[in-house]
């Protein structure tokens, strides 16, 4: 009887969750059908118009400039016809400009735009259910003025005529949002009846949201999808069904998979809202872009959200190494501070992709994830259990810096190796351990201090005591053998060794300090509200909790995990608080493999704690929106 009514309850809790999801398309399919018309001041009120000059006001009207180019965009107004009505006119209203208006992919001559008047255009919504109308015009300098203007606009009214449809974009954006939504409901709630209601609440906040914002900003609703998708990726890291969890090899490839899923998503949202973003990126973050550069998309491609997007800053140092091979005196790249192997893996896949190197960048990257993913869980289920080692691999990827093990960086790889070196040692196999640090070390700097602990690890299976003569004994010495044989290639090729460390000193002012001084500087910079090229002062902020956060739970892997996970908590973290900057630190800790693995023990101890991780899956989806829309983050 008990199975019975467990199966008519999750019976009734599916049947339900698609009555309201079919009750919310209907509701928005309803909506859509009424009438719209929005109106707008474009001098006095927010206008949806692209590239315009500040607001002015002259007598009795208020209007801005357009720079040459504008883009009226209504976004989710629905499939349909519409009629747009504009009022503009040239510089000053009288002196006449050629113009042209663009819709739906047809141009057409509008003709000299001189005294003020209105113009009326029908206007389809695209296949996105938005609306746009792009006004192109010649521009002209007046006198006493910086500024080349082009048209003045003062008044922007939009009308549906006859009937709309919502476009399959807005449908397909609020299923997501409500299949996200129960995803994340089905793992936290148990009680079906709290979560069938919480769901209908959804139903209706999605079906207003969609409504309240038809033609205004699209930029609330897309923010809302994101957040559903990461609730979800966020409830499966946080509260797994515990069948899934047994099956820890499958569970933490279904992790991975949904955290790729849940970024590319907030990939899309940040690209599709760039312009909405930046002043508040500029504001928060050092070495931002100008907003000049930003525009307000149509629609992003879906091969630029999942390509180009993810290859910024240094991944265009990697490539240049791909590509133009190592450069020294540096003429456009200073790369010879990279290491070698992650390139060379992106050069080996270059046939593969047609020579597309960002392809072949991502597909390293990934494949190494999903390696070191299931490496680490196969160590720490042996080492600890099923639980704390999927919990390991969750903790790693809801990291707010994370997303770097998604892109064209070569974190995921050397991750990826750092897991096979500690599968080596911890499972006796010293030259399987020596031959991943020899390439962690042609991969990441810190892949050279494996060598001590591979040493050590050598040591404390023998009992302190000098083992007997065997190929064992090499295993210590291939890390170090990985950074010379490059040292050896730069000395080779260039007359230096040492071109790696001088180009980081060089390029980047980065030198060997006490760990207190890259702390005192983060310190200072956040007292005094100031301004620092390694961050602004909130960017500070976070990278002082990294630095803190990180020195207490490697204090805590040396305390309570056994030790050679201390010892390689320390070994990969000591270049990044052996230095004077700090710009670079968030990202720098991912390699701190033990640290993460501290983390999950302790959660599992004190689980009050898995209430930190919205607020870690929060910074994770702006410090991703920052990066992907090139922004320097770390």
């Amino acid at each position: 009887m008990r199975v019975d009514r467990l199966l008519w309850r999750g019976a009734f809790f599916i049947r339900g969750s698609i009555a309201i999801g079919a009750a919310m398309v209907a509701a928005i399919v309803a909506l859509f059908m009424l009438p719209v018309r929005a109106v707008y001041d474009v001098g006095s009120q927010f206008a949806p118009i692209s590239s315009l000059y500040a607001p002015e006001r002259s007598g009795s009207i208020s209007y801005a400039y357009s720079q040459g180019q504008s883009l009226v965009l209504a976004p989710m107004v629905g499939a349909g016809m519409y009629g747009v009505l504009v009022r503009m006119g040239g510089p000053g209203g009288h002196d006449p400009l050629p113009a042209r208006v663009e819709i739906g992919g047809y141009s057409a001559a509008i003709g000299d735009v001189g005294s003020i008047r209105v113009f009326r255009f029908l206007a389809p919504a695209n296949a996105h259910g938005a609306l746009a109308v792009r006004l192109t015009s010649a521009t002209l300098q007046p006198p006493d003025d910086p500024r080349r203007l082009g048209l003045l606009l003062d008044y922007l009214e939009i009308r549906s005529l006859g009937w709309a449809l919502p476009s399959l974009f807005a449908a397909g954006v609020a299923l997501i949002l409500i299949g996200s939504a129960w995803i994340a409901m089905t793992l936290l709630i148990k009680d079906r009846w709290l979560a069938l209601a919480l769901l209908t609440l959804m139903a209706i906040g999605t079906v207003w949201i969609v409504w309240g914002l038809r033609g205004q900003s699209a930029s609330p609703l897309l923010w809302s999808v994101a957040a559903a998708v990461l609730a979800a990726f966020g409830a499966l890291a946080a509260h797994p069904p515990p069948w899934l969890v047994r099956r820890t090899l499958v569970a933490v490839t279904l992790l991975v998979v949904a955290w790729r899923v849940a970024l590319w998503v907030v990939a899309w949202v940040a690209l599709q809202t760039n312009a909405w973003l930046a002043p508040l990126a500029q504001w928060m973050v050092s070495d931002a872009r100008a907003l000049s550069t930003l525009t307000i998309p149509l629609f992003v491609p879906f091969g630029q959200v999942t390509g180009a997007a993810w290859s910024q800053w240094d991944s265009r140092l990697y490539l240049s190494i791909v590509l133009l091979g190592y450069q020294h005196p540096p003429e456009e790249y200073a790369n010879m501070a990279f290491l070698p192997l992650y390139p060379l893996f992106i050069r080996m896949l270059l046939p593969l992709t047609g020579g597309d190197a960002v392809a072949a960048g991502l597909i390293v990257t990934h494949c190494a994830l999903l390696a070191a993913a299931l490496i680490i869980a196969d160590v720490v289920r042996r080492d600890f259990d099923e639980q704390i080692a999927y919990r390991a691999v969750a903790t790693l990827l809801c990291f707010p810096t994370s997303f770097f093990l998604g892109a064209v960086y070569a974190e995921s790889l050397a991750l990826a190796l750092l897991a096979l070196t500690l599968w080596g040692l911890r499972r006796q196999r010293w030259m399987l351990a020596g031959v991943a640090g020899f390439f962690l070390s042609l991969t990441r700097l810190p892949g050279v201090l494996m060598a001590p602990v591979i040493a050590v690890a050598l040591l404390e299976h023998a009992g302190w005591r000098r083992p007997p003569l065997t190929r064992a004994y090499l295993a210590p010495l291939l890390p170090l053998a990985g950074l010379g044989l490059f040292m050896a290639y730069q000395w080779w090729r260039f007359g230096s060794p040492l071109l790696f460390m001088q180009t980081q000193r060089d390029i980047w002012d980065q030198h060997l300090s006490p760990p207190w001084v890259q702390l005192s500087m983060m310190i200072e910079t956040i007292a005094a509200g100031a301004d620092h090229w390694s961050g602004r002062w909130m960017t500070r902020i976070f990278q002082l909790l990294v630095w803190t956060t990180f020195a207490g739970l490697t204090a805590m892997t040396l305390r309570r995990l056994p030790p050679i996970y201390g010892l390689t908590a320390v070994m990969m973290l000591a270049p990044a608080y052996l230095t004077n900057v700090s710009h670079s630190l968030p990202r720098y800790v991912l390699l701190a493999l033990p640290a993460f693995v501290a983390a999950a023990a302790l959660i599992e101890r004190r689980p009050v704690l898995l209430m930190a991780t919205p607020v870690a899956l929060a910074l994770l989806a702006w410090a991703t929106a920052l990066f992907v829309n090139g922004f320097f983050v770390g």
